[in-house]
């Protein structure tokens, strides 16, 4: 797996991957309509890139199919990044697709963009999300009970954060 640049080709593959209302609003906050358009992706992307700076990728298996994607952001005044839209293939989920995602962003946020801390924000509703986060090192470190409602649902926001060794 290698991460890469997200091309805006991509969206096609990533729209695919967010299959019901659930599985959207734990990726996005609901950010995104849903269902979203390439174009509702694409847009967002671009605009929030300049709005913030964040940056996209790609993660993409050896034949060159997109298998994840996530985004950074990197404050250089905090030292610090931030990940978000953190979502793998649907297919891919539980085979460990996720994790060599997410060891490729953390170095890339350590060794390339020379941050200290790289971060995130997850709801405590997606327990999956959370125990591939613990796994690959993060850990809590903040959390906004209930400040997210989905049906009849209350999601807590929980920030996870890895520091470099």
């Amino acid at each position: 797996m290698r991460l890469r640049p997200y091309r805006k080709s991509d969206a096609r593959a990533i729209r695919n991957w967010i299959k019901d209302e659930r599985t959207h609003a734990l990726w996005c906050g609901n950010l995104l309509p849903f269902p979203f358009t390439e174009k509702d992706f694409n847009e967002y992307l671009e605009e929030t890139e300049e709005r913030w700076g964040n940056s996209s990728f790609t993660a993409v298996r050896d034949d060159g199919t997109p298998a994840g994607f996530l985004r950074m952001g990197i404050n250089p005044a905090l030292n610090s990044g931030f990940l978000g839209f953190v979502v793998v293939d649907a297919g891919e989920r539980g085979k460990g697709c996720g994790k060599e995602m997410l060891r490729l962003a953390v170095k890339y946020a350590f060794e390339i963009a020379c941050v200290q801390s790289l971060a995130l924000n997850v709801f405590d509703g997606n327990k999956a999300a959370m125990g591939l986060y613990r796994n690959i090192g993060f850990e809590e470190t903040a959390l906004t009970p209930e400040c997210f409602v989905f049906h009849d649902e209350k999601w807590g926001r929980c920030r996870m954060e890895i520091k470099k060794e």
